[in-house]
């Protein structure tokens, strides 16, 4: 069930009435007021609103680098097996399954800031207790609090990026979101060579406090999202809102378009979770959930999590392995900024496209030099191809991926739809992070990296045919995804099926 508008005395600016003074729940009549409704510009509220929400991508980051480093150590102090130094590496992923499937439905009846705070704040929570756990099943219980506020922040970040965001620069701004997870992995990694020589593992979890206060802290400095608003009812608030974001005073054809569309979208449902299975939402549901799958199927957690054991199966020392996985952090930081310059100037599809087969091309080359033996500068070709894999992942499916996901769900449903989509970014998270290094002991290195390979080689495919959604504003999304729904729906009729 919908609230109604806020009302106050005679009737909200810009808006028809009823007889009883309420705001009218009937859509707008006639055109939508004159002006463009995105004309592309930025004022510093958006800015400010933008960094400080990235901040759930650099606590992202910071874990996924963090724990690969880190798990090692402490599998020594705990005497752990292989699969339990996966489980150490995976519990916050279990976590982030929890927190995306939860964000969404709270994000949509609380808000997006208020979510965001809570994710800081359990994040927070969970690094300190990290920390100072006395025992393991404290540390794990502890990153499952920490990987739920990771999933929370993962669902609402994108969202309420892209809810801001003009269209014509939405996808550079929401990928800001990427690229502080691969600074807060680059962190991590640094931060796993400093403390690696004594095994302080204890510092390099409890640190992941920092940006996890960064983010509640600087939630309670930005606006709530106005196309929530709008959802709500308060109309006024995301009036004056637009107005603020967007630095002009007339934002009457944006608001038209936002409660167009929510108002359609009121009228076909309720919101719910059968919603995401209406004929036209199904298609945008399966586009989102088969990028988020891919574009961590195909075996990055592998690499970012255990780069230094695949150096050193390739004959590189421990060291130099700790050392040489900076520097693929560093080559993840630089070529997502890359991809931030290319994702609203090439569009999502091409990009996408071009990593699948970049991935697919450097995955099945580093297989074939692991598989080698006594193959002369294994140990640097090995670092080529891991250097080359990264950059097709970080121009292409590691920020393009939350772009598309956080574009092409309608309102009504878009945080729900989101949290899907991120429950199976965590869940394929999670069954590599508990497979990998068993992978790995029994399969061997070129084995398990020519699995992933078949999987990039299916990544190509489904590239082959998702739809493009580069400049385009979400409200004219949805609409395409109706007009194709209605389309398929009359030839079902016009076949008599």
């Amino acid at each position: 069930m919908h609230p109604q508008p806020e009302s106050g005395t005679g009737t909200t600016a810009g808006l028809p009435a009823t007889a009883d003074g309420r705001t009218s729940s009937a859509p707008p009549s006639g055109p939508a007021p004159a002006g463009a409704p995105d004309d592309g510009r930025m004022t510093w509220y958006v800015y400010l609103a933008i960094v400080i929400s990235t901040f759930g991508g650099l606590i992202f980051g910071y874990d996924t680098g963090v724990a690969g480093g880190a798990a090692g150590f402490v599998a020594d102090d705990y005497g752990l097996s292989s699969f339990m130094e996966g489980v150490v590496v995976s519990t916050s992923l279990f976590g982030g399954m929890v927190g995306a499937m939860a964000g969404g439905p709270l994000g949509d009846r609380y808000g997006r800031r208020p979510v965001l705070l809570l994710s800081g704040l359990l994040f927070t929570a969970g690094a300190l207790i990290s920390a100072f756990a006395p025992g393991l099943a404290v540390l794990l219980a502890a990153r499952v609090v920490l990987g739920a506020g990771v999933g929370a922040a993962s669902v609402l970040v994108p969202v309420y990026i892209a809810e801001l965001a003009p269209a014509r620069i939405r996808g550079a701004l929401v990928s800001g979101y990427q690229l502080l997870t691969t600074l807060g992995i680059v962190l991590a990694y640094g931060v796993n060579a400093l403390f690696g020589a004594g095994q302080a593992w204890r510092w390099s979890l409890g640190l992941a406090a920092v940006p996890g206060l960064l983010l509640a802290g600087g939630v309670l400095l930005v606006p709530e999202s106005p196309r929530w608003l709008v959802s709500r009812g308060r109309l006024e608030a995301a009036r004056d809102l637009l107005r603020r974001v967007r630095g002009r005073h007339d934002v009457e054809a944006e608001l038209h378009e936002i409660r167009a569309v929510h108002r359609q979208e009121a009228r076909a449902g309720s919101g719910g979770w059968r919603e995401l299975n209406a004929s036209w939402v199904r298609p945008m549901v399966l586009v989102g959930v088969l990028v988020a799958f891919f574009a961590n199927g195909c075996g990055i957690n592998l690499v970012i999590y255990f780069a230094p054991q695949i150096l050193q199966s390739a004959g590189m020392g421990s060291s130099s392995s700790l050392l040489a996985t900076v520097g693929l952090g560093a080559v993840n930081v630089v070529f997502t900024v890359v991809g931030m310059a290319l994702v609203d100037r090439v569009g999502r599809k091409p990009l996408l496209l071009a990593g699948a087969v970049g991935m697919t091309v450097t995955l099945g080359a580093l297989a074939v030099v692991v598989s080698v033996p006594g193959l002369p500068g294994a140990n640097w070709l090995s670092f080529a191809c891991l250097s080359l894999y990264i950059v097709m992942y970080a121009v292409s499916p590691g920020l393009v991926a939350y772009v598309v996901i956080s574009e092409i769900f309608p309102l009504h449903v878009r945080a729900k739809a989101t949290g899907v989509a991120t429950f199976v970014i965590f869940a394929t998270n999670l069954v590599i992070g508990l497979t990998s290094l068993p992978m790995l002991d029994r399969l061997g290195t070129a084995t398990t990296f020519c699995l992933f390979t078949a999987v990039c080689v299916l990544f190509v495919l489904f590239c082959l045919r998702m739809p493009e959604t580069k400049g385009r504003t979400l409200e004219e999304l949805e609409a395409r995804f109706r007009a194709a729904a209605d389309s398929r729906a009359h030839a079902r009729v016009s076949r008599g099926v």
